[in-house]
């Protein structure tokens, strides 16, 4: 527990670092400001704008000089910037996918002053390779995204920040549901192509993304927040330069791109939610002095006593006992609080690219924000016996509040149009602070329990990540790419309490103790939990460009490397009776949860006593290695074979304070290709086969249960787990008919040797497992379009956007029978949008729908599987651009306007097939129902 008591110290020597990037940051912003003119008085700074023929931006077009090697591309408002010679009369290049190549000359002496009006014509049905300087530019743009889809040679979808503007989506959470294939659950862990979160793998920036829960194999895309994100890719077929972890998904995170031209802007929010904004809000009667910060300080941690006495207090003398548990907060149940005002955020936004002698440049983005926001959720927890009897029945109420900041900052450097420097920065913390409230009864005996419990929660949560990457072209296609980066995350829980009352014959309240042996965390606990990983890593990759007669190939090779270092610290405490019979304490009548008085413990002989199998204390230690060989060959003109191996070495352990080490050592060899056949330059036909694998998490191995008090679940490592290897089919059709449109339909099958499965053990109990084998094969559709082609002047302001995927399966696992999907699958996943622009104003109508899912699978005989209903989700958001300078943008969202309540139920037959998930009100129960808030939110948006 030494560790957890350092996290503060921890605290006060990363801030400062965080403090010195943003202080850095604006010192920039000020230097930058005082310059006029670039510093290279040989050249001038030409800007401009590039438009289509109805005067909508272009993004993503490329601008180049020609005969020489000064070139841009253009943001996602058309805009662009670039230094011209002086003296000299230039011949521009202007390309973009879906458009006419376009030359024509210009003075820059003439043009120094005025800002350049580029208009394309359509290339009806082309949509043309675009130059390597476009694709490696990472505008956030569709038509980029798109381009980048088209011409690279794996299977993927994407999403970019123009998009991203048009939703109410405020994190990557949000973000990542509307790519085709993908949908989030529990708001934060993505699904793709209806496999659970443990199967999909993420980096940012080109570097991998560590894991973020206590609980399980996943990160939490919440903690990013949408407004920093350039564009977000889904690769869907493996490669060997891509992360061998995964059977759904790689998830790569670029955040905001260096600008062309200056950006200054700042943004305000204020949020509405039907369930909580104006309303009474509760919370914990423990309130930190940095709460609003997003930081705790020492109110929540263990008393010096208990740490003092930790290692032997079973065996002090009971007078010690006492006085340390009266040493412990008596912070159980609430207060009330003043009543929810609306959600607030603000952030800024700034960034430049000045140019110095030569080709040489500098560019910087960095963004700042904080947000508060309260959130009132209420549910229902109950509980069945396999003949459809109820012995639990509870109503619940979960009041948070949460405060967060994130910060970013990007540099780039560029010696030359060859050789380029990026440094990528990216902080995000949030706290949030939680009081859930709970009645109901215990049905399980002939007479009803009714009970009362409260418990009270306080978590921090975050990600740091600072990536170091090098660019490098040589001659003759020969091109030297590397990173270094340093990723941590962190979830610190410091005193999450926990206490049930049961009713009595006089209609007051009590608290039954056991013996300090056998002391349960769910009636009268509290849980002091640390949870930081970090991760180093390295990675380069060459890759040589070569002819084979007069074709181009491509042979690629690199490595990459990661050592992950995990430490988790578990301190669960149960009060419990120094009696060896135990003993029942009476609750005050006016304010039940005030039971661990002095007073009380000093008359009824209370102690605090470890709960072992609630307790851990262990680190973990992982080293993954990966080297790839890679081919990239063409032939006649249309046909290119992506063909290569990647072997991976993957070595862990799981270091416990007390008991055993755990070590697991793989390596793999993982071979894949992808076959693409061009028939046109707008469609692609690909075929793909690759091998991937899928690895236990330290928190599935580590032996040790954790209690979920919102959930009524405990979860519980298992140590045997091995890891699962996976073969993968792909075949892809791909028809881009236009600029950011796109009409592509894909068949699937997947084959699992050894999968993980999270099983339902009975009372509560969630464990992991490994199946024998399971198969899974589906389809998937996407299509956006533009309506311009049904030849009405208000349609053609219309663009449609739908995606559908549709999976199936089966799985072969101990104690099962029948067909059945995998744990966390859905059959099916269906997403639509509508959108209308007309010059300033926008609307934006968006759509979506996970199936019913397994949630949960019986294990053994008499428990039953854990399904969630599908449910249908609905945003919309409206925005304007107003004032002459069109510089004030206002928007209006609204997000989950049906608010469906969130549904687990119970199906009574554990070899139900996948046509059979569905909920049937007349035989189904429901066991966990949650209801979310629709929320509204107005936000402003000015360019200075």
């Amino acid at each position: 527990m030494k560790r957890f008591l350092n996290h503060n110290l921890k605290i006060k020597i990363v801030l400062p670092q965080i403090y010195l990037l943003l202080l850095i940051s604006f010192l920039l912003a000020g230097i930058t400001a005082t310059q006029a003119k670039p510093v290279d008085d040989s050249k001038i700074q030409i800007t401009g704008q590039v438009l289509d023929e109805s005067g909508s931006p272009v993004a993503g077009a490329t601008i180049k000089i020609l005969n020489s090697h000064t070139g841009a591309v253009s943001e996602a408002d058309g805009t662009f910037e670039l230094m011209a010679p002086k003296d000299t009369t230039c011949s521009l290049s202007i390309e973009a996918v879906g458009f006419e190549k376009k030359l024509f000359e210009i003075n820059p002496k003439t043009q120094k002053d005025q800002t350049l009006k580029i208009s394309l014509q359509s290339a009806a049905g082309n949509l043309a390779d675009v130059t390597v300087a476009a694709v490696r530019r990472s505008v956030g743009s569709l038509d980029l995204v798109y381009a980048n889809q088209k011409a690279a040679s794996a299977i993927s979808d994407g999403i970019s920040q123009d998009v991203i503007k048009k939703s109410p989506d405020r994190n990557m959470g949000d973000v990542l549901k509307r790519i085709s294939g993908a949908s989030i659950q529990d708001n934060k862990f993505v699904i793709i192509r209806g496999l659970n979160e443990r199967y999909n793998t993420a980096q940012m920036n080109g570097a991998l993304l560590p894991s973020t829960e206590p609980d399980k194999k996943a990160f939490a895309f919440d903690i990013i927040p949408a407004s920093l994100i350039d564009q977000v890719v889904i690769y869907k077929s493996m490669t060997p330069d891509l992360p061998a972890d995964f059977a759904g998904g790689a998830i790569d995170i670029t955040t905001k791109a260096f600008p062309n031209k200056r950006v200054s802007e700042l943004s305000l929010s204020l949020g509405y939610q039907a369930n909580t904004t104006f309303k009474s809000f509760k919370k914990s009667n423990v309130t930190g002095s940095y709460d609003y910060l997003g930081y705790f300080d020492d109110k929540r941690s263990l008393p010096a006593s208990y740490n003092y006495y930790k290692n032997s207090f079973s065996h002090q003398e009971d007078g010690i006992k006492m006085a340390v548990t009266e040493k412990f907060s008596n912070n159980f149940g609430y207060k009330n609080a003043s009543n929810s005002l609306p959600d607030f955020s603000i952030g800024y936004t700034g960034g430049d690219t000045r140019y110095t002698k030569g080709d040489k440049k500098f560019g910087y983005i960095y963004a700042v924000g904080f947000s508060s926001s309260r959130e009132v959720t209420k549910g229902v927890i109950n509980d069945y016996t396999i003949d459809r009897h109820q012995i639990y029945s509870s109503s619940a109420t979960e009041y948070a509040y949460k405060y967060g900041h994130y910060g970013l900052l990007n540099l780039s450097y560029a010696f030359n149009n060859k050789n380029k420097l990026l440094f990528k920065n990216l902080y995000n913390n949030q706290l949030t602070s939680e009081v859930t409230l709970r009645d109901g009864s215990n049905l399980s005996n002939e007479t009803p329990q009714p009970f009362i419990s409260s418990s009270s929660k306080a978590t921090r949560d975050g990600l740091l990540q600072s990536v170091l990457q090098g660019i490098h072209d040589f001659k003759e296609d020969q091109e030297l790419n590397w990173n270094l980066s340093y990723a941590r995350t962190y979830h610190y829980s410091p005193d999450e309490t926990i206490l049930a009352l049961n009713e009595n014959e006089a209609g007051g309240y009590e608290r039954k103790l056991s013996n300090e042996n056998s002391p349960a965390i769910q009636d009268a606990g509290r849980v002091y939990s640390s949870n930081l990983e970090q991760q180093f890593g390295a990675s380069w990759d060459y890759s040589l460009g070569f002819k084979l007669g007069d074709v181009k190939q491509l042979f690629k090779a690199g490595m990459n490397t990661y050592y992950r270092l995990k430490d988790v610290s578990v301190e669960a405490l149960g009060y419990a009776s120094l009696s060896a019979y135990g003993v029942t304490m009476t609750a005050d009548q006016q304010n039940p949860y005030n039971l661990f008085t002095p007073e009380n413990i000093e008359q009824y002989k209370i102690t605090v006593a470890n709960i072992g199998n609630n307790s851990t204390d262990y680190q973990g230690k992982s080293w993954n290695t990966n080297g790839f060989l890679m081919l990239e060959n063409k032939w006649l003109e249309n046909w290119t074979l992506k063909w290569g191996a990647a072997v991976s070495s993957y070595n862990q352990k799981l270091i416990p304070t007390s008991g055993s080490v755990i070590q697991k050592n793989n390596t793999d060899i993982l071979p894949s290709a992808i076959l693409t056949f061009r028939p046109a330059t707008s469609m692609n036909l690909r075929l793909a086969g690759s091998q991937s694998v899928n690895r236990p998490e330290f928190r599935e191995l580590a032996d040790y249960s954790l209690y979920d008090y919102n959930k009524d679940f405990i979860y519980r490592g298992n140590p045997n787990l091995t890891r699962s290897k996976i073969t993968n089919l792909d075949f892809r059709y791909e028809f881009f008919p236009g600029a950011g449109e796109i009409l592509s339909a894909s068949v699937f099958y997947k084959h699992f040797q050894d999968p993980i499965e999270q099983v339902n053990q009975g009372n509560g109990v969630l464990n992991y497992q490994n199946a024998d084998n399971a198969q899974l094969y589906g389809a998937e559709i996407e299509i956006r379009k533009k309506l311009d082609f049904l030849g009405s002047a208000f349609l053609s302001k219309w663009s449609f956007y739908g995606n559908g995927t549709y999976v199936d399966g089966d799985i072969q696992l101990s104690g099962t029978k029948g067909k059945s999907l995998m744990q966390g699958q859905s059959p099916y996943l269906i997403g639509a949008g509508l959108s209308y622009t007309d010059g300033d104003f926008a609307f934006n109508l968006l759509y979506q729908k996970a199936g019913p899912r397994l949630a949960f699978r019986g294990q053994g005989d008499g428990q039953m599987n854990i399904y969630e209903k599908g449910r249908d989700i609905v945003d919309a958001q409206i925005s304007y651009r107003m004032l002459k300078s069109k510089k004030l943008e206002i928007k209006l969202s609204a997000k989950d306007l049906l608010a469906q309540s969130i549904d687990w139920y119970y199906k009574f037959d554990v070899s139900g097939s996948s046509s059979k998930m569905g909920y049937n009100a007349s035989t189904d129960k429901i066991t966990r129902q949650f209801k979310p808030n629709t929320g509204l939110n107005l936000s402003l948006k000015y360019q200075f």
